[in-house]
C-alpha cells in the first residue's frame, strides 16, 4: 500500500495546516506503527511533500525524528524505506520493558499523591474514550503517556529516551499480531490496577501490578527465551 492509499485508509488528513512537521511525522507513525504501511516500503520526499501540501524541509525533519525512533531506515541515495521489525526484537524490548518499569513503580511510590493520580485518572479516562471510538493508535499513545507519567517519578530521566522506544515498537509489535484479539475498552482498564497499587503506598505491590500489566500486553506473543525477568 502506498502512503497516499494508507492516508485515505486511514483517514488521515494529509494537508497538515499548523505545524507540519510534526503532523507529518504523527501521520507517518501512526501509518507505520498500526500496520498500513509496511517494511520496506519506499518513503519518497518529493512525494511525500506533494501528499501533505508541504515544502520537502518539514517531511526530511519528520523523517529524521522516525529515523531516530527506529520506524524508517534513511539509506542516502537509495532512500527512504520502511524498517523491518520482528517478534524476536519485541521480545527483547518487552524484556527491558519490564524491568525498568517495574524498578521505576517501586520508585515511584514515593512520590505518588493526589496530583499524580488524578493525571493518570485522566489518561485513563482518555483512552476509555478512544477505546470507545475505536482509535487503537490513539489508545497505544495514551497508553505510553500513562506509563511514561509514572516513570517521570522514579527521577530516572536518561533511561526515559529507552523505555520511549521500547513502548513504540512493542505497540507495533502488538498491534499488527493476528493473534491479539482483546476489548479495547478492557485494554484501557487494565490500568487501574496500577493506580490502586502505586496508591496503595507498597513498592512490592506496584512493581507487581506492572508486571502483571506488562504480561497483558503481550499477551499471544510467543515467549521470550529464558523467560520474563522477575
Amino acid at each position: 500500500m502506498s502512503v497516499a492509499e494508507a492516508l485515505e485508509a486511514g483517514g488521515i488528513n494529509p494537508f497538515p495546516s499548523s505545524n507540519k512537521r510534526q503532523a507529518i511525522q504523527e501521520a507517518l507513525q501512526r501509518l507505520i506503527v498500526t500496520g498500513r504501511l509496511e517494511p520496506g516500503t519506499p518513503l519518497v520526499e518529493t512525494q511525500l511533500a506533494a501528499e501533505f501540501g508541504s515544502s520537502q524541509a518539514p517531511v526530511r525533519e519528520a523523517l529524521m525524528k522516525l529515523e531516530e525512533a527506529g520506524l524508517v531506515v534513511r539509506n542516502g541515495y537509495r532512500g527512504t524505506v520502511v524498517a523491518t521489525t520482528s517478534m524476536d526484537e519485541a521480545r527483547e524490548m518487552v524484556a527491558v520493558r519490564l524491568r525498568l518499569e517495574t524498578s521505576g513503580a517501586r520508585r515511584a511510590v514515593a512520590g505518588f499523591d493526589r496530583e499524580m493520580r488524578d493525571r493518570l485518572a485522566g489518561l485513563i479516562a482518555e483512552m476509555e474514550a478512544a477505546a470507545g471510538s475505536e482509535d487503537l493508535f490513539a489508545l497505544t499513545e495514551l497508553d505510553r503517556a500513562f506509563h511514561l507519567a509514572i516513570f517521570e517519578r522514579a527521577e530516572l530521566p536518561s533511561l526515559e529516551p529507552i523505555l520511549t522506544r521500547c513502548f513504540l515498537h512493542v505497540h507495533r509489535a502488538a498491534l499488527t499480531n493476528p493473534a491479539r484479539a482483546r476489548s479495547l475498552l478492557q485494554s484501557a482498564r487494565w490500568h487501574w490496577p496500577i493506580v490502586e497499587a502505586l496508591d496503595s503506598g507498597c513498592p512490592d505491590r506496584a512493581a507487581a501490578a506492572l508486571a502483571e500489566h506488562v504480561n497483558n500486553v503481550i499477551e499471544g506473543m510467543p515467549p521470550l527465551a529464558g523467560g520474563l525477568p522477575e
